[in-house]
């Protein structure tokens, strides 16, 4: 069974499923060297819960520039979707466990 073909987030390589976390794109990925040099943030990417939290504080009590934040937002919502995604599918799990 390919993965990718029924999940987003799910992809699979010479049969074995890549960590989704991993597949995560650079926060900065189209920005120049000259632009990321000047960020605040210092955040290259968000692959766990306290990287989330770090971003998002930092962005709460840092003056950003509103290109860096929209970023830093984006990247985010994208760790948030895979977030909830793994929630869901934990419920689903457990429901199926219950319910069989």
């Amino acid at each position: 069974m390919n993965f990718s073909d029924n999940h987003v987030w799910l992809k699979e390589e010479n049969g074995n499923v890549l960590n989704p976390y991993k597949l995560l794109p650079p926060v900065f990925e189209n920005w120049t060297e000259d632009e990321i040099i000047n960020t605040l943030s210092e955040v290259e990417g968000i692959a766990d819960g306290g990287a989330a939290l770090t971003t998002y504080s930092k962005m709460q009590y840092t003056d950003m520039t509103q290109a860096e934040i929209d970023e830093l937002s984006k990247a985010l919502f994208k760790y948030c979707e895979l977030d909830t995604l793994a929630m869901v599918m934990v419920y689903e799990h457990f429901k199926e466990l219950v319910y069989a």
